[in-house]
């Protein structure tokens, strides 16, 4: 029942964001950077030598793994597309290299909605980030596919491929293990958020395992409902491809909904917020985060950001806003590791300064226009006794408040922070069964990938 609760929850996730609408725009921008991406890749390929024979291996597997039945012919005319960018000039590369890196960065701002990324990457960052994607995973790809080809070939030399023939049917696994590869990497690289490898590991094999799905569907809708043949002629391989991208996309962002919504769940979040966190919510979470990390300072450190959700059992999303208001006041800091610390005397600190530093206090002026209507005198006289009140019923010191449980005290739930921080049994049943959800989706999307 949990587990369709989840899917329930990232089902929200995914409508609230408007990812249908973000996938179309991400078809439109893919299919303008198509061409220039692959040129920048098989240029990457022809730098190195011992890559340049690869090049026609590698783009035959990728089309025939990756885009079912029609990626023969697309295929076909994207050779020819690429092959006339070899007679650019200087600034038409430049322009190629460009609407790559343009293509990356609506992924990665598309990222940062979702993970709800606070802060954007500065200029010189995204370029590097983007650049490092484009001429790093070629390479990556072309050295995996080298290492395959050259333990084959010894393998046949050497006669040990007749005891290792089952194993080496192993290999229509390859662009599963690929896919889960590369989709790991995309959620941990360019989402300028901290994302756990173990989500994005799970989100990885998860968008994988839809993707083997989705090309057998795929496939198997192109090869016995050729209506879109009939209507296009032989234009038909435009949309369907237009399509093909557009239901992919939509694979990559439910997959990303889901690794961004593991730990919110974990956090205890069960329903998506339309709006920002409600005045009680962010007062008890910034407290929350204040109480773990003041705990985490008597031993002398600071928590990174996945230790501070557990600690503090908020989701990510509600972390971030009151992080940034903490930070902004002067409350908490980024050390030189990226872990947050608590940098405030809260002795000296009391809730109602707390209070107002959020946001949630009654110190806002009353606006000149509405100055001179009676109303307005009447009510600042009731601002004036509830601001009073408050700063006597909120007058202890955080120190005070966040203050460890002492013997005897009346605590109807522990609420100490010891609570949120697994026993080791916990922690070793959590490893195992992660590991064995991991196996499962990895042995189920190697069969399906198998038996297209």
């Amino acid at each position: 029942m949990t587990f369709f609760r989840f899917l329930y929850y990232v089902f929200s996730r995914f409508h609230q964001d408007h990812c249908q609408q973000r996938a179309a725009s991400l078809t439109f921008t893919s299919l303008l950077a198509t061409v220039p991406l692959l040129a920048v890749s098989f240029a990457i390929f022809a730098a190195f030598p011992a890559y340049s024979r690869l090049k026609d291996k590698v783009q035959s597997f990728v089309f025939e793994n990756f885009v079912p039945q029609v990626g023969s012919s697309i295929q076909g005319h994207l050779s020819e597309f690429t092959k006339q960018t070899g007679e650019l000039t200087a600034v038409g590369i430049l322009f190629l290299v460009f609407t790559s890196v343009m293509l990356l960065v609506s992924i990665s701002n598309t990222m940062d909605y979702i993970w709800r990324a606070r802060r954007r990457r500065n200029i010189v960052s995204r370029m590097l980030v983007n650049w490092a994607v484009i001429t790093i995973a070629p390479v990556l790809f072309g050295a995996s596919m080298s290492i395959s080809s050259v333990l084959f070939a010894y393998a046949q030399e050497s006669g040990v491929e007749a005891f290792t023939g089952p194993l080496t049917r192993l290999t229509f696994a390859l662009p599963f293990i690929l896919q889960a590869f590369g989709f790991t990497a995309l959620f941990v690289i360019l989402p300028n958020t901290p994302v756990r490898r173990t989500d994005a590991a799970i989100g990885g094999l998860v968008a994988s395992f839809l993707f083997e799905l989705l090309k057998r569907g795929f496939g198997l809708y192109v090869a016995h409902f050729p209506t879109y043949q009939t209507i296009y002629g032989a234009l038909a391989t435009i949309p369907i491809f237009l399509l093909w991208m557009y239901l992919s996309w939509m694979v990559l962002l439910a997959s990303a909904e889901m690794t961004a919504a593991l730990p919110e769940w974990r956090g205890g979040t069960r329903r998506v917020r339309k709006t920002g966190l409600a005045p009680l919510d962010r007062l008890v979470y910034a407290l929350a985060v204040l109480s773990a990390l003041k705990q985490e300072q008597v031993n002398g450190g600071g928590l990174r950001q996945y230790r501070l959700l557990r600690a503090a059992g908020i989701g990510p999303d509600a972390l971030a806003d009151v992080a940034e208001r903490l930070e902004k006041n002067r409350y908490i800091a980024r050390g030189y590791k990226g872990e947050w610390l608590l940098v405030r005397d809260l002795t000296e600190v009391t809730l109602y300064d707390l209070f107002n530093h959020l946001g949630l206090g009654l110190e806002a002026g009353i606006p000149p226009r509405q100055l001179r209507k009676a109303w307005t005198h009447r009510f600042a006289k009731v601002r004036t006794g509830m601001t009073e009140a408050m700063q006597d019923r909120m007058g202890m010191t955080l120190a005070e408040l966040l203050r460890a449980a002492e013997p005897g005290e009346d605590i109807a739930n522990d609420t100490d922070e010891s609570n949120f921080s697994p026993t080791e049994e916990e922690v070793e049943q959590d490893q195992s069964s992660r590991r064995a959800r991991i196996l499962a989706l990895l042995g189920i999307g190697a069969l399906t990938a198998g038996g297209s």
